[in-house]
Order: C-alpha cells, then structure tokens, then sequence
C-alpha cells in the first residue's frame, strides 16, 4: 500500500514538473523570454521607431517647437539607453562597446549639429532641416541597434 502511494505522489510531482513550465508563462510575467520572443519583441521596437521617423516627417514649419520637442526626448531616449548598455559593458566584449561608443558619439555630435540647425531654420530651409534631424536621430538609433536602419 505504502508503495502505491508513492507511485501516485512520485507521478503527480513528475506531472507537475513537466505540466508547470509548459504554462509558466501564463501564471507568472517575471519568467524568462524565449529567443524568438526577445527577436519579437525587438522587431516591434523597431517598427514603433520606423513609424515614428516616418510621423516626424510631417511635422511642419509652424510646427518647429513641437519637432525639436520631439527630437529632445528622442535623443534623451538614446541617450538612456546607451547609458543602460554601458553600465551592463560586462556581458559585452570591450571591442563591442567601443565600437557602440565611437558610433554613439560621432551620432550624438551630428544629433547636436542638427538640434542647431533647427533651432536656426527658416521656412524656406525648414524640409531640409528636419530631413537632416530626422536622419542623425536614425544614425543615433542605428549605432545603438543590432539591426540597422529604422528609417
């Protein structure tokens, strides 16, 4: 008797173990993602910044204060996440994050050149402008991603 009731506690537990990670996610978020989820989630992000390059395209030139607001907090975004790479520079290899780096900052210079030349547009200069913004904040986003070209 003692042995089939272990038999039935020995299944339940195997049953459990099998059945739980296979639902894992359902249950519990704080669960680590899959590959394809992570590649998933990466390509989502990366049609949210196409889309929103391709929106900043139809800014205006009464519209300039709310594009350079808009260009701001893009930068700023890039900006936190380079700082977030950086600082986990450990699961990277050296070579990696100075590559990141180098990219980073000749993008971040050509962000700030093109920052000014907002600021100083004129309506008649105002498309070529925001093109150039449009492109270093791209450039900026590219040095930053695995896969380039969110433009």
């Amino acid at each position: 008797m003692l042995g089939k009731a272990m038999l039935m506690a020995g299944t339940i537990m195997m049953s459990a173990a099998v059945f739980a990670p296979a639902h894992a996610d359902s249950a519990n978020t704080n669960t680590m993602k899959t590959d394809d989820a992570v590649k998933a989630d990466a390509t989502e992000m990366k049609n949210d910044a196409k889309d929103e390059f391709n929106d900043a395209k139809d800014y205006s030139y009464e519209q300039k204060n709310d594009f350079m607001d808009w260009a701001k907090k893009k930068s700023d975004q890039l900006g936190d996440k380079y700082d977030e790479m950086k600082d986990s520079a450990a699961d990277n290899s050296d070579d990696a994050m100075d590559a990141i780096g180098d990219a980073w900052d000749d993008a971040k210079d050509n962000l700030s050149e093109a920052m000014d030349d907002v600021q100083d547009s004129s309506a008649e200069t105002w498309e070529d402008v925001k093109a150039e913004t449009i492109a270093a904040l791209n450039k900026a986003q590219n040095a930053l991603d695995d896969e380039p070209d969110a433009q």
